[in-house]
């Protein structure tokens, strides 16, 4: 019988896994895949990806068996023993799960089948502990703005800046993603979009004194009505970012916000400018 110390240490090492393949998958083979860039080991990535592959599956397998769900792990064995140990099969197969959506490990979403019982391997959970990165992020946008030297002209110079460093983390934020948010006579488009995530990000650039906060967030309030129905994002967060801190506090901007009555899944950041 495992320790509660050595059992967390196998869930960390397969989120980790899944996240190091998800990565390198989404960051590096389908550049070369899809754009045919060079590179400078011919397959070496693919052959990463099989090897990290193989690694996942040993590891949820051990995980299965320390869990003891006997049944569980022996359908998981039959289900992909013979495929992942034959060289002659595709590991690296991708498939697209949605008609807007990208191209995804098709591997990767099966064996996460396996682990959804799980609640340490949750959506949720894991959305919970990345939320803290993201919104620290979010919260940085002057500094990410002042140390990039970004010109601000429009809230796109904002959003585009930013959104290069989320895909640092989140890779599947750099492409370009639709969302689905069609109502009848508009379809609405976020500024940012976290599939790994669910979630949905949209910016509001207060600029001086003589803007109205309320007015912006009574805008955000608006797109909070017609963000609906697009099953892959269920979290929305709204940046506020306000350059002239002489415009409003940080509790006075919470206030009007907490007056609006938002939904549940929607969530305020305030970005504060600086000198």
């Amino acid at each position: 019988m495992l320790k509660d110390n050595e059992l967390k240490y196998i869930e960390t090492e397969i989120k980790k896994t899944i996240s190091s393949i998800e990565n390198t998958f989404h960051h590096e083979f389908l550049r070369y895949e899809l754009h045919q860039d060079e590179e400078e080991y011919p397959g070496y990535t693919k052959e990463w990806i099989k090897y990290r592959l193989k690694d996942l599956y040993y590891l949820i397998k051990v995980y299965l068996e320390v869990k003891n769900v006997i049944f569980y792990l022996q359908d998981f064995h039959q289900k992909f023993d013979t495929f992942i140990n034959d060289d002659a099969n595709d590991l690296v197969k991708a498939e697209i799960y949605h008609p807007e959506g990208e191209q995804e490990l098709k591997i990767i979403i099966d064996f996460k089948r396996f682990l959804d019982p799980f609640k340490v391997f949750d959506y949720r959970h894991f959305k919970d502990e990345e939320t803290i990165r993201l919104t620290s992020i979010l919260k940085h946008t002057d500094y990410i703005l002042k140390n990039s030297k970004t010109k601000i002209v429009t809230e796109a110079d904002i959003y585009k800046q930013v959104k290069w460093i989320l895909g640092l983390y989140y890779p599947k934020c750099r492409f370009l993603n639709k969302a689905s948010f069609i109502q009848e006579f508009k379809t609405y488009s976020p500024d940012i979009l976290i599939p790994e995530l669910k979630t949905a990000i949209e910016y509001k650039y207060v600029r001086d004194t003589t803007d109205n906060v309320d007015k912006y967030i009574d805008q955000i309030r608006a797109d909070a009505t017609n963000y609906t129905d697009d099953h892959r994002y269920e979290n929305f967060i709204a940046v506020l970012y306000v350059k002239n801190t002489a415009i409003a506090t940080l509790d006075m901007i919470q206030v009007s916000w907490e007056q609006k009555k938002f939904p549940k899944n929607w969530e305020l950041v305030i970005a504060m400018g600086s000198k």
